[in-house]
């Protein structure tokens, strides 16, 4: 198993103040949906490709409106699908292979309406990024509601048919029983996601430690026998030097932890 590490900033503007250069541990960057509609947001990302940045982006449609399309009526939903498109042509332009959309799976696991309705949008989307070569991940979140539903997402994501379409496992490890969650996740998805998202909001006090990383370390990568990828997600923070500077500390802190827990 080989594991590498990025960061996630929420907002464009987060983005836009990266530095050029990024430390040596965080070679990944999921960059937000709305920097490829944004002044300057492809020439920052080819600059960032040119030097060995792997790029993926986040949110390519947005949160709030991903929500929405199962329920939207025909025109708008043909509207989202012409600029869905031409967002993945403008990734495509800067050579970004993958991103993330956050559609309610919960809501597709408990309501046969909305999860027929999505997985007809779903069924669309999947001619565009075979048009691309891209890979679309739809992202879990754990915790994710009040019963386990694993099992059912898995099945949802299976039965588009898609190969195009995989997961992209969100934890939120300060939030109650999330690791014994994550836990019980693992066993429905361990071969069948590759993306993996820390969330946390460093302005509210939720710091993440290499102490937590170590307690989560072998939760996270438990049962993981391929290549897999961790982005780093501190909420509305700056990635200052100082930000990214701890970061890659704590990627080397939670490399070192799997190995160790790997270790015969």
């Amino acid at each position: 198993m080989s594991i590498s590490f990025g960061i996630s900033p929420v907002l464009p503007e987060q983005f836009q103040a990266l530095p050029a250069k990024l430390p040596d541990h965080l070679r990944m960057v999921e960059f937000p949906g709305d920097v490829l509609d944004a002044a300057g947001g492809s020439r920052k990302l080819a600059s960032l490709a040119k030097s060995g940045i792997r790029l993926c982006g986040r949110d390519f449609i947005p949160s709030d409106i991903a929500g929405l399309i199962p329920g939207e009526n025909a025109k708008i939903r043909a509207e989202l699908e012409a600029h869905f498109f031409r967002r993945c042509e403008a990734a495509a332009e800067v050579g970004v292979k993958e991103f993330s959309v956050a559609f309610d799976l919960l809501q597709a696991v408990e309501d046969p309406r909305f999860r027929e309705q999505l997985a007809v949008f779903l069924r669309r989307c999947g001619g565009v990024i075979h048009t691309f070569g891209q890979t679309m991940r739809l992202v879990c979140r754990i915790p994710c509601g009040s019963r386990p539903v694993w099992e059912e997402i898995l099945a949802f994501r299976n039965s588009l048919l898609l190969p195009g379409i995989e997961l992209l496992l969100e934890l939120h490890p300060h939030e109650p029983n999330a690791l014994e969650t994550m836990n019980a996740a693992l066993k429905s998805f361990r071969f069948h996601d590759g993306s993996r998202r820390i969330c946390y909001d460093s302005a509210s006090g939720n710091v993440l430690t290499s102490g937590a990383l170590k307690r989560c370390s072998a939760t996270f990568f438990r049962g993981a026998e391929h290549e897999m990828s961790l982005f780093f997600a501190p909420g509305g923070a700056k990635f200052d030097a100082f930000l990214l500077s701890g970061l890659e500390s704590l990627a080397a802190s939670f490399l070192a932890a799997v190995r160790q827990e790997n270790e015969p």
